[in-house]
């Protein structure tokens, strides 16, 4: 009898196991899941702040009376980027 109840528990005790290591496994993949969109949203962040910075510049060079085709080789922006640029400041870039 003492030996059902000790192979009982053993195996409750590989149930236990099995489902604690299933939990694991679950909540490390979540938090894989959250890492990459973190990542994700991070690049997202850099290239929006980057593309900000090009259009700064761009706009600054505008109105200094640099071409456009030299400003898009600096900034790397293309020439319909700086033909938007220009629609929306057509008083401030000469």
């Amino acid at each position: 009898m003492d030996a059902a109840r000790e192979q009982h528990k053993i195996n409750d005790d590989r149930e236990m196991r099995q489902i604690l290591e299933a939990r694991e496994k679950e909540a490390h993949h979540l938090a894989s899941i959250k890492k990459a969109a973190h990542d994700e949203g991070l690049a997202e962040g850099e290239a929006r702040g980057e593309r900000k910075k090009q259009v700064e510049i761009a706009i600054k060079l505008l109105r200094q009376g640099m071409p456009v085709n030299l400003i898009g080789e600096i900034t790397g922006l293309s020439k319909l980027d700086l033909q938007d640029i220009l629609k929306f400041q057509p008083g401030e870039v000469s």
